[in-house]
C-alpha cells in the first residue's frame, strides 16, 4: 500500500511539474518591433502588430513562446486597447479593452489554470472610462488561438497614475497588483495612497489601501519592483524619485526612502521611468523634459544607491542632442543590459517615410553596474531591424519570481519541484507531515545510482544514502524525518551524471 501511494505521489506531483511557467523575455513594442530574448547574447528580432507610442505588455511561455501581447491601438474606429494572440492576429472579443495611450497602464497577470491570463488596465484621463479593470482571456481556447471571456470587469473608478505594477505573491502562486490615483482637479489634492489588489483562485480583490512614501498629485510615472519583489521604485513627472519595502506575504509598505520630493513649482523633471542595475547598486531614471512648457532636453540619470547621500550622486548620464527626441522607458533585459526607447519629433504615427538612427534604434547602457559615465552608455545603436521605437516597452512584470522560502506565508508549498528544460530532467521534493518524512522523485536521470542527502542550512550533512536509478531514470524514495527538527533543509541528489539541489522546510 505505501508503494502504492508513493507512486501516486510520484504521477500527481510530476503532473504538477508540467504546469506552465511564464517569462517576459519576448518584447513586442513600437511600430511593428519585437525582440525575442530566449537566447540573450543573440536576440532575435520580428515584426510584431504592434503600432503605438505607448507601453505594452506580453507575456511567454518558459521556452521564449510568444503567447499573448496588448497595445493601445489608435484608430478613430477603437481607441482602445487590443489584446493579440502568438499568430499576431487580434483574439476574439480582444478589442475596446479600456486603456489608453500611456506607458506604463496594462499588464499581464498569470491565472491559477494555467490557460487564464488576466489583462489588467487603467484609464488615466479619460473621465468616462477612470478606474482599473482587467479582462479575462484563456489563450489555448479557439484552436490554440485565443479568446477573451469576459473584459472591463471595474474594480474601482478612479483616475489613475499611470503606473500599474505587479509582483509575485510570497507563496510563488498568487500575484499582487499595486495601483496607485491622483486627483485630476484644481487645486489637486496631493497623495500617497496606494490600493493593493490579491490576485489568487477566486481572482483579483481589493486587499487593502495604505498611505505610505511622498506626497504627490502627478499622473504621470513609473511603479517597478526590484529582482527579489522586495522593494517598489517611484518615481513621477514632478520630480519624486523614492523606494519603500514591501512585504510580499502581506502586500504591505513599510520605510520610505524619498530620494527627490516633487517640486512645488517649474520645471518639472518629467521623470518618466526607472530601471534598476543588476546588482541593484544603481538607478537609472529617465526624465522626459520636453513634455515641460519650458521646453529643455531630455536626460539620463544615475543614483548610487549604496551612497550615504543618494540624492547627492545625481550624475547626468546622456542629454538628449536636441529637443526633436524623447526619452522615454528604460528596462534590463535578459542579457543584462539596460535599453532606452526614444520618440523622435513627438510625433505619432511616423510617416512613411520617416526612418532615422533615433527611431530605428533603442540605446542601450552596457555597464549598468559601473559607476557614473563608466556604465558606459551608448544612444542608438541597438537596431530593431527595420522596426521603429517610440517612448513605450513592454509593462512586464518578473514572472519568474520564486517562492519566499521560508517566509510566514511560505504554505503553499513545502517542497521544491524543478524541471531542467535543457536535459528534460524532473527532480520533486516535499515535507509530508503526516508520515513526517520527505517524498523524493526524479525522471529522466542521466546516472545508474548515486547518492541522495540532506544538509541544514550551515552546511551540515544531516542524512545520506545510497539509490538507484531504474530504468526510464527514475527515483521513488523517502528521507525519515524522525529526530529532526523544524525548519529549512537542503535536499541533494546526486549521480554520476547528475546534480540536483533544493529547499524544502518541515
Amino acid at each position: 500500500m505505501k508503494h502504492l501511494l508513493l507512486l501516486f505521489l510520484f504521477l500527481f506531483g510530476f503532473g504538477e511539474m508540467e504546469a506552465q511557467k511564464y517569462k517576459g523575455d519576448v518584447w513586442c513594442f513600437g511600430d511593428s518591433a519585437g525582440i525575442d530574448w530566449t537566447s540573450p547574447s543573440s536576440p532575435n528580432f520580428f515584426r510584431s502588430m504592434i503600432h503605438s507610442r505607448s507601453g505594452t505588455a506580453s507575456i511567454c511561455d518558459s521556452l521564449g513562446n510568444l503567447l499573448i501581447y496588448s497595445v493601445y491601438k489608435k484608430e478613430p474606429a477603437n481607441n482602445r486597447g487590443w489584446v493579440l494572440n502568438k499568430f499576431h492576429q487580434l483574439i476574439p472579443n480582444g478589442d475596446t479593452i479600456y486603456f489608453q495611450d500611456w506607458y506604463h497602464s496594462v499588464i499581464l497577470i498569470p491565472g491559477v489554470n494555467d490557460s487564464i491570463i488576466y489583462l489588467f488596465s487603467v484609464s488615466v484621463t479619460n473621465s468616462l472610462n477612470y478606474g482599473l479593470y482587467y479582462s479575462i482571456v484563456n489563450y489555448k481556447a479557439n484552436n490554440d488561438s485565443g479568446i477573451v471571456t469576459q473584459k472591463n470587469i471595474q474594480l474601482n473608478n478612479l483616475p489613475a497614475f499611470d503606473g500599474l505594477a505587479a509582483v509575485k505573491h510570497g507563496n510563488g502562486r498568487d500575484w499582487w497588483v499595486i495601483f496607485k490615483d491622483y486627483d485630476p482637479t484644481p487645486p489637486y489634492s496631493l497623495s500617497n495612497k496606494f490600493y493593493v489588489y490579491l490576485v489568487n483562485e477566486n481572482g483579483p480583490a481589493l486587499q487593502h489601501t495604505q498611505n505610505v512614501g511622498a506626497l504627490f498629485y502627478e499622473n504621470g510615472g513609473h511603479l517597478f519592483f526590484n529582482s527579489e519583489g522586495s522593494k517598489i521604485y517611484i518615481c513621477s513627472w514632478g520630480g519624486v524619485i523614492e523606494y519603500i519595502d514591501f512585504d510580499r506575504c502581506t502586500g504591505l509598505f513599510s520605510n520610505p526612502t524619498v530620494i527627490e520630493p516633487t517640486r512645488s513649482a517649474q520645471p518639472y523633471p518629467y521623470y518618466n521611468s526607472l530601471a534598476l542595475s543588476p546588482d541593484e547598486t544603481k538607478l537609472y531614471v529617465s526624465a522626459y523634459s520636453q513634455y515641460s512648457s519650458l521646453g529643455g532636453t531630455d536626460s539620463l540619470y544615475q543614483f548610487d544607491l549604496t551612497a550615504a547621500n543618494i540624492s547627492a550622486s545625481k550624475t547626468h548620464i546622456y542629454g538628449a542632442p536636441n529637443t526633436y527626441i524623447g526619452l522615454g522607458a528604460l528596462r534590463k533585459a535578459p542579457d543584462g543590459n539596460i535599453y532606452l526607447a526614444a520618440n523622435y519629433l513627438n510625433y505619432y504615427p511616423y510617416q512613411d517615410t520617416s526612418y532615422n538612427v533615433y527611431n530605428t534604434n533603442l540605446s542601450v547602457i552596457n555597464q549598468p553596474d559601473s559607476l557614473g559615465l563608466a556604465c558606459d552608455f551608448q544612444p542608438f545603436n541597438f537596431y530593431l531591424g527595420g522596426a521603429r521605437t517610440y517612448n513605450g516597452l513592454p509593462n512586464n512584470p518578473d514572472y519568474e519570481l520564486a517562492a519566499w522560502v521560508g517566509s510566514p506565508c511560505d504554505t503553499l508549498t513545502v517542497g521544491i519541484t524543478e524541471n531542467d528544460e535543457k536535459n528534460d530532467v524532473f527532480f520533486q521534493a516535499w515535507y509530508n507531515p503526516e508520515w513526517n518524512m520527505i517524498h523524493v522523485n526524479a525522471s529522466k536521470l542521466k546516472g545508474n545510482s548515486g547518492s541522495l542527502r540532506l544538509y541544514d542550512l550551515e552546511g551540515r550533512l544531516i542524512y545520506d544514502k545510497k539509490i538507484e536509478v531504474i530504468s526510464g531514470g527514475y527515483v521513488t524514495t523517502e528521507i525519515g524525518m524522525q529526530g529532526i527538527t523544524k525548519g529549512i533543509y537542503i535536499v541533494n541528489l546526486l549521480t554520476e551524471k547528475d546534480y540536483l539541489s533544493g529547499k524544502v522546510m518541515k
